[in-house]
């Protein structure tokens, strides 16, 4: 006799189900870690361009400032010798440094403070002492994606620690 053995057992169907439910839970958490790891990222890039800036001011006769803007498709840097007060489009581009998506949030000084979007932009200058102008427009930056980073400017010492949480 011949059995006809055509289809699947519900045993082989739960047992599918469950791997692809593992595996759905693993990348999920994966995802979280590269999102984690981005807004690290984005941390490490402002504080480096703020380390850069300093160590400019201090040995050279120029002084730059460094600008925090965001576009449509995110968050960007640029070191430029002008100052601007307004967000200036022709300046503000894309061919700045990208530091991070559009799911990151940067506030100026809280994080119920003022939002880094299209018209407000954070704005940091040393003066060649190495303590923050006068023109910097902000005493702390509130970086917010998967975890939530401070990095404090003061302006006295020109120092610039990164606080996480």
């Amino acid at each position: 006799m011949k059995s006809n053995n055509k289809g699947f057992s519900l045993v082989e169907m739960i047992i599918v189900i469950a791997v692809i439910a593992i595996l759905a839970g693993a990348s999920v958490t994966f995802f979280g870690h590269v999102r984690y790891a981005n807004t690290q990222k984005t941390v490490e890039s402002i504080d480096s361009a703020i380390d850069k800036l300093q160590s400019n001011a201090m040995s050279k006769s120029n002084n730059s400032y460094l600008y925090i803007y965001k576009l449509s498709d995110g968050y960007y840097m640029k070191t430029v010798d002008t100052y601007y007060d307004t967000f200036a489009t022709s300046v503000f581009d894309t061919n700045g440094t990208k530091i991070a998506d559009k799911q990151t949030e940067i506030y100026i000084d809280s994080e119920t403070g003022t939002l880094v979007d299209g018209t407000n932009f954070v704005c940091i200058r040393y003066k060649k002492s190495g303590v923050f102008d006068d023109k910097t427009n902000a005493s702390k930056l509130v970086i917010k994606g998967n975890g939530t980073y401070t990095i404090a400017l003061v302006k006295e010492t020109g120092k610039h620690p990164v606080l996480e949480g």
